[in-house]
């Protein structure tokens, strides 16, 4: 370690032991108690509370056991315990609907607008089977305005940011009488410059520019505004122009997407019946020459994708039980060319179809000092695909053999998978209560993983700079998970520690290609290790933990760590792309309206990699962070500074440089950003 980072440790650990209840109103971290159909623990922080974010994803970092995969600026890929993308139920404004872009450039989470957005929300520990259709890897959710009655009230907000010269305006507004409600809101942002390292090293390309609008209209079925029966209808329009995703080999050119939600609450006789229908339709491009260099020995490449997808949901609760049926159909399409070959043409992805079948039934009752949650889920799955071209096959036959192979295969697959799910928790006393999960959960692979017919980088974000080719008929993971811990909360001290273990069988990961056509054409490319996804065996081992104590009125400390260790069962191997053991404290001071937090951010070494995709190490790191804030009732701002002392860095979540040309290496790990002064603000009436 430098001596930079030891003094920042040093400073670090010793002005900070837990983690607050004030912290949760301050800074926007809590762990929540929610009653009803779902109760259970959560965790939730607010984007108005933390230091400003591009995309709602990097609001992860502030959640026990949670972590981003981050791509670029606004790709940004939730992991939890180890397990990230698809893995994740991810829903934004409740529902599950597909990202157009093969890499998952378009990531679930970067379609939540940052003014309309309330909170992120993320199910602590394992996930009932209520929470969504294939939750694994846990579910997390961003809660969003809802168009109110009665209620005439909005929020105009900005922020700056000097590392990127990024900025955020965003503006939302309701108006509602006891029948009608209606909601609009509107999101620019624009990064004009790329970000800096801790060594000013400049992180090429960063930039980008998104629009983000939309609205709710709600119509009261009730006598009154205050019955909780209505329907609404809303709308959403996303625009990205011109985005970088150095980790990855194109960046974007263009995104643009339309989703259209209409969803309804309604009483029958003491009965809950909620039910949605949503729709989206996304045209995406991409390119490795408009924001990157590309060597005169590189050929050209544009890449157009688009995607259709519906989700439908219509659930019934009354008292202990709460029923469900639900569904998710897609379809992805992704063709590649050379702008300047217009010969040239690839059907990356042609007609795939990625549908899902469910249902569920959970029951949740107290029996004495014990109150269980018992769920089950039934999922069938449904995949195709319609044949490939190649316009190179005639000239290279291990393409054509590739091809031919392909769209010779019943690529049509048909599998059924079960979620059994056991939550309790035994309340001892007033002040402490135990923790105990069980399930057995499976989940089907991506279409990537069995539709990447020929040796590419299309793999939903794994940015590690390989290619791979799919498998047809991989089998379900199925992963067995247990879960223990405590809740503990007496006077102005706070702990809630949790431990995991996840054993996956047929757990779907890259291994070496032995297919001599998949290396000849990857060879063809200059790739000569490419992969191919398979089933093996897998386990996650963990623990994470939040924790809070109030020193005085005005004082409080705050904490939460979190530690995951992921490893192949099959061979002596690790698994990839894993987030470090990190430990994140915080000093908060409050009097009145005014706020002010001290955060030390310490991340350990991750030298447990993967040998199998050729992963590197990164060093351990200490980073600090201020910010000093006034929030009246109609006003509030707030200025601070990231990474305070400006300290370089690597991330390991954040993949490697994919760009040539730069100041950064190609393929090198990417560095975190550096010192980065920000201000933030918004007015609510």
């Amino acid at each position: 370690m430098t001596l930079r980072l030891s003094i920042i440790s040093l400073s670090i650990f010793s002005a900070l032991f837990s983690s607050t209840k004030a912290f949760a109103d301050d800074a926007g971290f809590e762990v929540i108690e929610v009653t009803g159909h779902q109760e259970g623990s959560y965790s939730s922080v607010s984007a108005d509370t933390v230091a400003p974010k591009a995309d709602i994803s990097g609001l992860l970092e502030q959640i026990p056991g949670a972590a981003v995969n981050g791509n670029g600026p606004l790709t940004g890929i939730a992991q939890y315990r180890g397990l990230y993308g698809d893995r994740v139920n991810t829903q934004v404004n409740g529902v599950t609907l597909a990202s157009a872009g093969p890499n998952a450039m378009d990531s679930p989470l970067s379609y939540a607008s940052l003014v309309n957005s309330e909170r992120l929300e993320m199910t602590r520990g394992i996930a009932p089977v209520s929470a969504g259709t294939d939750t694994i890897g846990g579910s997390v959710k961003v809660i969003e305005s809802q168009a109110s009655f009665d209620e005439t009230s909005g929020k105009i907000a900005a922020q700056y940011q000097d590392n990127g010269q990024r900025g955020h305006l965003g503006a939302k507004a309701n108006i509602g009488n006891q029948d009608h409600a209606l909601l609009v809101y509107a999101d620019i942002l624009k990064g004009d410059e790329n970000t800096t390292s801790g060594n000013g090293s400049e992180i090429s390309p960063t930039t980008y520019d998104k629009q983000m609008f939309g609205g709710q209209y709600r119509f009261n079925l009730g006598a009154s505004s205050s019955d909780n029966e209505s329907i609404a209808i809303g709308y959403q329009h996303v625009e990205t122009n011109e985005a970088g995703t150095p980790a990855l080999p194109m960046d974007i050119d263009f995104i643009r997407s339309d989703r259209v939600k209409l969803e309804g609450v309604h009483d029958l006789s003491n009965w809950e019946l909620n039910w949605h229908l949503a729709y989206s339709d996304a045209t995406h491009g991409m390119d490795n020459f408009s924001q990157r260099m590309k060597m005169p020995s590189m050929n050209a490449r544009y890449n157009s994708a688009d995607s259709t997808s519906f989700d439908g949901l219509i659930s019934i609760g009354k008292d202990a039980w709460l029923f469900g049926v639900d569904t998710q159909l897609s379809e992805h399409n992704s063709v590649i060319t050379d702008p300047t070959m217009a010969m040239f043409h690839v059907d990356n992805f042609n007609g795939v179809k990625d549908d899902t079948y469910s249902a569920f039934a959970q029951w949740q009752q107290d029996i004495g000092q014990w109150n269980w949650q018992l769920g089950a889920r039934v999922k069938h799955y449904l995949t195709d695909a319609d044949e490939v071209e190649h316009s190179m096959a005639g000239s290279m036959p291990a393409i054509k053999m590739l091809m031919d192979r392909y769209n010779n295969a019943d690529r049509s697959q048909s599998q059924t998978g079960v979620d059994l799910v056991l939550n309790g928790r035994y309340q001892v006393n007033s002040e402490l209560s135990w923790i105990l999960g069980l399930a057995s959960k499976q989940t089907s692979a991506s279409y990537q993983q069995r539709y990447l017919w020929v040796p590419m980088q299309s793999t939903g974000g794994l940015a590690d700079g390989r290619t791979y080719v799919g498998q047809i008929d991989l089998n379900l993971e199925t992963a067995y998970q247990v879960e223990v811990g405590a809740d503990y909360a007496s006077g102005d001290f706070s702990l809630s520690p949790r431990i995991f273990l996840h054993r996956i069988n047929d757990y779907i990961q890259g291994v070496a290609a032995t297919d001599p056509a998949v290396i000849m054409a990857a060879q063809m490319m200059g790739d000569d290790n490419p992969m191919q996804f398979d089933n093996v065996d897998a386990q996650l081992f963990g623990m994470d933990l939040a924790a809070a104590y109030q020193l005085s009125d005005n004082w409080s400390l705050d904490m939460n760590a979190s530690y995951v260790s992921g490893e192949r069962r099959d061979i002596d191997d690790n698994l990839y792309r894993i987030a470090p053991p990190k430990v994140m404290f915080g000093l908060n001071y409050q009097n009145g309206n005014w706020q002010a937090r001290v955060e030390g951010l310490g991340v350990n070494a991750q030298d447990k990699v993967s040998e199998t995709q050729l992963e590197e190490t990164t060093a351990g790191y200490g980073l600090m962070n201020i910010s000093l804030g006034y929030d009246a009732d109609s006003w509030m701002i707030k200025a601070g500074v990231n990474n305070l002392f400006d300290t370089e860095y690597e991330d390991h979540l954040a993949g490697y440089n994919r760009v040539m040309g730069g100041d950064l290496t190609a393929g090198e790990r990417m560095p975190g950003t550096g010192m980065n002064a920000w201000l933030t603000g918004e007015y609510r009436f």
